[in-house]
């Protein structure tokens, strides 16, 4: 796998530090040049066509589909401003983090257990506390919920919790009107299960 995107990142960091002594295999050096200029471009234009007419403009050696490949691998394997993945940095850095701590307390020396207590500090801080909850202030309002009876063209509405505080007989009378109906004829009944 000779892609630029497969390469060991020490290789990238020898060349970024420093190009005239570079690590970086020679038929790959100008496509790194060339993908960290994409990556800074998207930095400024978050506009893809924008960015490729730019890019080819300043590199007007390569074909326009080649300015594509660029771009979809800048975009690839830098980041912009503009698509920062904080969530995938975060989990990158705590794997990284939690890996350092399982290499160190393999060695078992003094200086591994040393690193392995300033690894956990660092973790801790990376993490951090775990944020306060904020309760909805809507869970706590009161939710009123209300029966509407329809009788001689009229509504009324009745809040459930008065149910409790109704005469009997008037609740008896509402609970007639709730769950009584015109009853169903056979014919009727017929229609509905046909339809």
């Amino acid at each position: 796998m000779n892609d630029l995107e497969y390469q060991k990142y020490e290789l990238i960091k020898g060349h970024i530090l420093d190009p005239e002594n570079s690590p970086l295999p020679v038929q790959q050096q100008p496509l790194l040049d060339r993908i960290i200029s994409a990556s800074k471009l998207f930095d400024k234009n978050p506009y893809h066509k924008n960015v490729v007419l730019i890019h080819h403009s300043k590199y007007p050696e390569i074909s326009r589909s080649q300015a594509y490949v660029d771009i979809r691998l800048a975009k690839k394997l830098y980041n912009s401003v503009h698509e920062f993945d904080f969530d995938f940095w975060r989990s990158w850095q705590i794997n990284d983090i939690v890996n350092s701590i399982e290499r160190c307390r393999e060695l078992k020396t003094t200086e591994a257990f040393n690193t392995l207590a300033k690894l956990h500090t660092i973790l801790f801080k990376v993490i951090g506390k775990r944020p306060d909850v904020f309760s909805d202030p809507k869970r706590h309002e009161k939710h009123n919920f209300y029966f509407l009876i329809q009788t001689c063209k009229r509504i009324i509405k009745i809040n459930i919790d008065d149910l409790g505080e109704i005469p009997a007989a008037t609740n008896h009378e509402i609970n007639r009107f709730l769950f009584a109906g015109n009853e169903l004829t056979d014919e009727e009944a017929d229609e509905i299960f046909n339809s």
